[in-house]
């Protein structure tokens, strides 16, 4: 899923327009907007086969995301959308 300008950007106007945030409230409510902002970012990495190891197993580490390598080529690229 690609990141989501549009609702962070309405995120943080709710904030500004709410009357009564302390600093404490407005710092949380925008780092929960941030956090969910990143969250929503899928990432996409290219690299060799080769190139990435995991150590340990899926059922032993927390919040374990499964990673899947596709074939590429030797451009090394990838991104954050």
């Amino acid at each position: 899923m690609a990141l989501d300008k549009s609702a962070l950007k309405a995120s943080l106007i709710e904030i500004m327009k709410t009357d009564g945030n302390t600093p404490e409230s407005a710092a949380d409510a925008l780092a929960n907007a941030i956090d969910t902002y990143v969250r929503g970012a899928e990432v996409t990495i290219t690299a060799l086969p080769n190139e990435v190891s995991v150590v340990g197993s899926p059922t032993a580490q927390a919040n374990a995301v499964p990673l899947t390598l596709k074939g590429g080529d030797a451009t090394h690229t990838g991104g954050l959308s």
